[in-house]
């Protein structure tokens, strides 16, 4: 089952679906997603799976792929019908994919905006934190991946979370966030960890005026930061959060009550062709809300 939609001039956000309760909290996420953006919503189920042998228990691989195929195309009956009854009017475009679904989604990640993920699919492993596909996905892919944990989005009592890092990403990072805020009416809650401030002396009073020093810097660092940032987007309610304490621990803090939580691929320190910084990589594997990874 396809429907054909010309996506060439529109915003796409594509969402892998499995039929498994963390991908239908993902498959919602995305339609709201989608909807409020005017955008089509392009939904992927994917049925291949990691190399091939001649027989699994007895039955040729062809049959298996077979019958794979026509339960993906049930899933994506299901998903798309999901979809059409709770968001009349969103464009939608399904398709089942033969190959594994980290290789569906990356492909699909070159022609979207975003790309979004549950955290776990079917038949997870006891205790697994991350699916491996969720993991994947939002390491490699060409754009900015969502993981989705909560069926929750931003409002007026959910806010956008940001962090700053201080690094050259944090443009595209606060660039999204302001624009999610605004879109949602949500309040934007900016947050800056200074703890790995190396500038304090090692005994005695001598740390005072360091630690001092390193806060007034990283107010002026977020200061600066927003300055453009709140002039382009006057309505959207922020707020600032510096503290002294570990970037990830303090975003992590921050996620319960927030609707959406955004973060750089890459952080303080990060580098061309660095898969995913250690921020974000805690993040998408912890934190008690949708993620978003800009790249």
């Amino acid at each position: 089952m396809r429907e054909e939609v010309d996506m060439s001039d529109t915003t796409v956000v594509t969402v892998g679906v499995d039929g498994s309760a963390p991908a239908l909290a993902a498959l919602d996420w995305a339609a709201r997603y989608a909807f409020a953006r005017e955008a089509t919503l392009d939904v992927v189920v994917a049925v291949g799976w990691p190399g091939e042998r001649q027989f699994y228990g007895g039955y040729r691989v062809a049959e298996l792929k077979d019958a794979a195929h026509v339960d993906g195309e049930k899933t994506l009956g299901r998903a798309v019908a999901r979809v059409r009854t709770a968001r009349p009017g969103l464009a939608v475009d399904g398709r089942v994919s033969d190959e594994t679904a980290v290789r569906a989604l990356l492909d699909a990640s070159a022609l979207s905006d975003l790309v979004v993920v549950g955290c776990r699919g079917l038949n997870p492993a006891a205790g697994l934190v991350l699916g491996s596909v969720s993991t994947a996905v939002s390491a490699h892919a060409e754009r900015s991946v969502a993981v989705v944990r909560a069926d929750r989005v931003p409002g007026p009592e959910a806010p956008v979370v940001v962090g700053v890092a201080g690094s050259d990403w944090d443009e595209a990072t606060l660039g999204a966030a302001f624009a999610e805020a605004d879109r949602w009416a949500a309040p934007l809650v900016v947050a800056h960890a200074w703890s790995d401030v190396s500038r304090v002396g090692l005994f005695g009073s001598a740390a005072v005026p360091s630690w001092i020093e390193a806060r007034e810097e990283a107010d002026a660092l977020v200061t600066g930061r927003l300055a453009g940032w709140r002039a382009k987007y006057p309505d959207v309610r922020v707020n600032t959060v510096v503290e002294r304490e570990r970037p990830a621990e303090m975003l992590l803090g921050l996620a319960p009550d927030a609707g959406l939580v955004v973060v750089g691929s890459h952080g303080r320190g990060g580098f061309a062709g660095m898969l995913l910084g250690a921020v974000a990589r805690r993040l998408v594997h912890h934190a008690d809300a949708a993620v978003l990874v800009v790249r």
